[in-house]
């Protein structure tokens, strides 16, 4: 049997032995987890740490499980492989609750939108816009091409940061990243036209 064979049919062993005993391996990682899960809470806000600690921890620990169905021992380590599931695992949770501070920048541009053209309606009038996508997209003049890109495919196509970095190259951390830059810049630019 050549290597490569062999070492696909000992990850695979690997793999069934971690998904037999998933109550272990969580319980050995579990420190980990709730450092993980301790570090996105602090980057919430208090009202949101306090509702869905639980809620997140549980999600953590459900998107380990799933990291370890396609952890390769030969690519890394495994908590260097999950950590980054977790984030985008409770990233997503929160985001598809509403409750992410950065998953609901669509509508409060949206919102902001309407109120600079009601105190701003130089060179644009009531017609020039017809529903809210016009105003967001009125507003995104602001963003370069990428950043319109994430914010686009993030808020309107409800896709995950993963699954843009792929379509443009990019990483899961840097698109998160991108898409946090441009809503700041979205609304410091808002702000200053109200």
């Amino acid at each position: 049997m050549p290597r490569p064979a062999k070492e696909d049919t000992v990850v695979g062993a690997m793999r069934d032995h971690f998904l037999r005993y998933t109550d272990e391996v969580v319980d050995k990682y579990k420190t980990q987890i709730h450092s993980a899960v301790g570090w996105y809470l602090g980057t919430l806000p208090r009202h949101i740490q306090s509702s869905e600690s639980q809620d997140l921890t549980s999600e953590a620990k459900i998107a380990f499980v799933e990291a370890l169905k396609t952890w390769d021992p030969r690519k890394g380590e495994l908590w260097t492989y999950v950590n980054y599931r977790l984030r985008g695992a409770m990233q997503d949770y929160l985001r598809k609750r509403g409750k992410d501070p950065v998953a609901g920048m669509y509508e409060w541009i949206t919102s902001a939108a309407h109120v600079y053209l009601a105190f701003n309606r130089e060179g644009m009038t009531s017609t020039d816009v017809q529903d809210d996508s016009m105003i967001v997209e009125y507003a995104m003049k602001e963003l370069d091409e990428q950043e319109q890109t994430v914010v686009n495919e993030y808020y309107k196509g409800d896709r995950t940061f993963k699954e843009i970095g792929k379509d443009i190259g990019l990483s899961e951390s840097q698109v998160s990243r991108i898409c946090k830059t441009a809503t700041q810049k979205l609304r410091k630019k808002l702000r200053k036209d109200d």
